[in-house]
């Protein structure tokens, strides 16, 4: 798995006939990351959907009081773990965006389309008790080793400018003091 998923980033990068939009300031790059991040939501919501039709299909409206099937306990886990890792990948995502060259934006979507297939891919072969499910779970938790990697590196080696964390420094003169002083300070 580890070997696979830098050949679909490589290839996908290289090959998909798409490309990013311009996009020349942080908070623009932050809202594409949001807008690309929808479509990783997609499975979670199938999830959730699924677990419901499975919980009034069973009968089993009422998970807490009683030992749940087989059935709707997959999906439950599935969404679960799902919401919890599309958390981190949103977030790393998200700080890794501002800090990327507008040539390598185009892997925002290539990175949320990777997800999205994997969390697909793990929730199919968990329903069927499959043990691939581990090739799923790679491709969904492994963009997200590679963004933290890219994180650090990117908090470590560049300066704030150009991002959102910039702070413009204004220099101000400070007031005279009062010579009277208050009961405050």
């Amino acid at each position: 798995m580890a070997l696979i998923f830098p050949l679909l980033v490589w290839g996908g990068y290289v090959f998909l006939p798409f490309d990013a939009p311009l996009l020349d300031s942080a908070p623009l790059r932050l809202v594409y990351t949001l807008r690309c991040s929808v479509f990783a939501v997609v499975p979670i919501i199938l999830g959730w959907l699924v677990l419901g039709v499975s919980r009034m299909r069973l009968g089993d409206v009422k998970p807490l009081c009683e030992v749940e099937a087989w059935e709707v306990g997959v999906h439950r886990r599935y969404v679960d773990d799902s919401v919890t890792l599309f958390l981190l990948y949103f977030l790393q995502l998200a700080v890794m965006a501002p800090y990327l060259s507008q040539d390598l934006l185009k892997l925002v979507p290539l990175l949320t389309i990777i997800f999205a297939f994997g969390r697909l891919m793990y929730w199919v072969a968990a329903a069927l008790g499959s043990s691939i499910r581990g090739f799923g779970f790679g491709l969904s938790f492994l963009p997200t080793m590679a963004m933290l990697g890219a994180n650090l590196y990117f908090i470590v080696t560049m300066d704030a400018g150009g991002t959102i964390f910039a702070q413009d420094v204004v220099h101000q003169q400070d007031p005279p003091p009062d010579s009277r002083q208050r009961f405050w300070g």
